[in-house]
């Protein structure tokens, strides 16, 4: 029941933000009996919360390899696949409603800001270790770059119905870990005194 439940809560509180979002609607649409949604959570910030956390638990099972352009690529694939689907726009009314109603989110918000960033900071500091990235490289810093990177494309160049976002996904891809590495090193190549124009 819960696998389900939870599809649904991403789905509509991505649809309507908090306002909107009522319990209701999601036993209907789930096709679980009402009393049964209610027993099981006592209110819609509660339901929200666990359906957050469990499908929206930030790089769920990833570890850095050790090759920073693969391990950033592989970032932000999975930035841009989230932001492709309704879970990149149930994580824009995140944002959104942690503004409006701070009290309610401050938990999730950070759940998931901080949770996204310790997943990272082993990256970023072995890349350091290394000699890929200058010693004070921030990951919140590399993390609201993808992610804002991210939102603003997917939400300017939305996917046609039934388009195939592969290519697409790839080449922004590119794009951006080249335009992250680029901007952490200070437009230079560890080893290399090029510097990109």
């Amino acid at each position: 029941m819960e696998t389900r439940v939870y599809s649904v809560v991403v789905l509509v509180f991505a649809e309507k933000g908090w306002a909107g979002f009522t319990l209701d609607e999601v036993a209907r649409r789930s096709g679980v009996g009402k009393a049964s949604v209610y027993l099981r959570w006592r209110d819609k910030r509660e339901l929200l919360l666990a359906a957050m956390r469990a499908r929206l638990e930030p790089f769920q099972g990833w570890t850095h390899t050790g090759d920073l352009r693969a391990d950033l690529k592989t970032m932000a694939r999975y930035v841009f696949h989230m932001y492709w689907g309704w879970a990149g726009l149930a994580i824009m009314r995140l944002w959104l409603d942690a503004r409006t109603y701070p009290d309610l989110f401050a938990d999730l918000r950070d759940f998931y800001l901080f949770g996204s960033v310790r997943t990272v900071e082993a990256m970023i500091a072995a890349a350091v270790d290394r000699g890929e990235l200058p010693e004070g490289t921030e990951p919140a810093l590399v993390l609201g770059t993808m992610f804002g990177v991210a939102t603003v494309q997917v939400s300017m160049a939305p996917p046609a119905p039934g388009e195939d976002v592969t290519a697409r996904t790839e080449e922004y891809v590119d794009r951006l870990v080249d335009m992250v590495l680029v901007g952490l090193r200070g437009g230079h190549t560890p080893g290399h005194q090029t510097t990109v124009r």
